[in-house]
């Protein structure tokens, strides 16, 4: 059987995706839409930025700051 003898269409598959609709393209698409509400859900960078602005502009009564590698700083007198 030469290569030019294969048919390149499918009847059976044409005729199934016409009578019940093409199920592995409907897949395709929930499980596109399942991982990227799923990327969503599970990104944390918002809480992390988030969490380092508190810090930045957080007030210590013992001087302590994020930008100067904790070390406590004298109080003015």
């Amino acid at each position: 059987m030469s290569t030019s003898a294969i048919s390149t269409t499918t009847p059976i598959y044409d005729l199934l995706v016409q009578e019940r609709g093409d199920a592995p393209a409907e897949a395709r698409t929930a499980a596109q839409q399942t991982q990227g509400e799923a990327r969503q859900a599970l990104d944390w960078s918002s809480v992390r930025i988030a969490a380092a602005q508190r810090e930045e502009r957080a007030f210590s009564a013992f001087g302590r700051s994020g930008d100067d590698g904790g070390r406590v700083r004298a109080l003015p007198m």
